[in-house]
């Protein structure tokens, strides 16, 4: 019932402001009991994406992203384009953070990159996620340009696009994705800035090819 109301949201049906069909209603179009239809308008509410009017109704509120409650909510709603344009900046973002972490990187975040790869290794011979050695490894190298700024816009668009990490483990290749961390590792621990940036581009380009092959597996796009 949730995921109906996140979907309905993203195609427009149901705008901010907007004024969500009655409990009843909701019973009727979804075929699902009370119960259900008030548990997913209560978490929705908590979240931030619902607003509760005593005596009213339910209506769409409209999000700030000002923390990470508001970020989830916002990357539960962005649709397919918009979603795209996130990986693009991404791209952009990283490419000039691992140039700059080959010229900056100190000791401390090659020891981060390092344990971030045996995470990952471990993680493929034991068939589990590898996500979490993924954020480290990616946040050991915007860390090391040293720049407050690039480090805050880093971390907004990390948790705008969690929710396309825990999609793209459905069409992971956790030992792709490790090779080429251990590319860009090596052009970093080197100083080899040109290198670091193109082997982090080749990388996420790799990553958005996924994500096209996720929302549109009709175009046969080669993983």
């Amino acid at each position: 019932m949730t995921e109906f109301i996140v979907k309905e949201i993203k195609r427009g049906k149901y705008m901010p402001g907007d004024k969500l069909p009655s409990e009843r209603e909701l019973m009727e179009i979804v075929n699902v009991g009370r119960s259900s239809i008030r548990e997913s308008l209560n978490t929705l509410s908590d979240m931030g994406v619902l607003e509760k009017r005593m005596g009213i109704g339910v209506f769409v509120k409209k999000s700030n992203v000002n923390n990470l409650a508001d970020a989830y909510v916002i990357s539960a709603l962005l649709d397919t384009k918009t979603a795209k344009e996130l990986l693009d900046f991404r791209l952009i973002l990283e490419v000039e953070n691992a140039g700059r972490a080959a010229l900056l990187a100190t000791e401390k975040e090659l020891l981060l990159m390092e344990e971030a790869i045996e995470m990952h290794k471990e993680a493929i011979d034991r068939k589990l996620p590898s996500i979490e050695a993924d954020n480290l490894f990616h946040k050991s190298i915007v860390l090391a340009t040293r720049n407050n700024v690039l480090i805050k816009v880093y971390e907004s668009i990390t948790e705008l696009i969690e929710s396309f990490k825990q999609d793209l483990l459905k069409v992971e290749s956790k030992n792709k994705s490790l090779e080429f961390h251990l590319q860009i590792y090596e052009a970093i621990k080197n100083k080899d800035e040109e290198g670091a940036k193109l082997k982090m581009k080749e990388h996420l380009l790799d990553v958005t090819r996924r994500f096209e092959y996720l929302n549109h597996p009709e175009q046969k796009t080669r993983v």
